[in-house]
């Protein structure tokens, strides 16, 4: 498992004990999303995703609306490219997290991450990449992305389904969306009695 947790690290230019385990590019990402507006709630409940992400990301966030949080949706032009302009227009004092796709796997357009990066950073908000569609094809480094998460699926590059990874940089707060244990470094605290 640590060799495996390595070999993930390495792959995005990570530390391994950044590395959490999941079963999909899809419990990536919605861990992504629920656990980090979660963690985040008591500074604002507004989020930012743009209109081609994922199944995954696109009803983690509509579920979280329906639990108070409220999510803009920043619209991409013909070539399903993202302005960095348009995410800085729509960023708002309680927005507290972003999420861009890398790549969108259907028309291959590589989203200016690092550009949206320093936009989101200087507002002090949040940045997760679902990089399931780029990650083991073209080279991924998250120091160079900017981003503070990055959700990956081992059978998008030849590896075994059923297996994903959620990177989550040291530091940024996540809540567990599963509750019930300590695995991939999760702590529960009981509930008081």
């Amino acid at each position: 498992l640590d060799d495996a947790r390595g070999k993930v690290a390495d792959l995005i230019g990570a530390k391994p004990e950044e590395i959490i385990f999941t079963s999909s590019g899809t419990e990536s990402n919605n861990m992504a999303i629920k656990g980090l507006a979660t963690a985040q709630q008591s500074r604002g409940r507004h989020i930012v995703i743009s209109s081609i992400e994922h199944f995954s990301v696109m009803h983690s966030a509509r579920t979280l609306e329906k639990q108070g949080f409220e999510v803009t949706v920043v619209p991409v032009d013909k070539y399903a490219l993202i302005d960095p302009k348009e995410v800085a227009r729509v960023l708002r004092k309680d927005t507290i997290l972003v999420s861009i796709m890398h790549a969108n796997a259907e028309v291959g357009t590589i989203q200016p991450i690092s550009e949206i990066a320093k936009i989101v950073k200087k507002a002090g908000v949040v940045l997760h990449t679902d990089a399931v569609a780029t990650s083991g094809t073209i080279p991924l480094d998250v120091t160079e992305l900017g981003v503070d998460a990055l959700s990956l699926a081992a059978n998008e590059f030849y590896g075994p389904k059923g297996a994903g990874a959620l990177w989550v940089k040291r530091g940024v707060r996540i809540l567990p969306i599963l509750d019930g244990g300590v695995q991939e470094n999760f702590s529960c605290t009981p509930p008081s009695r």
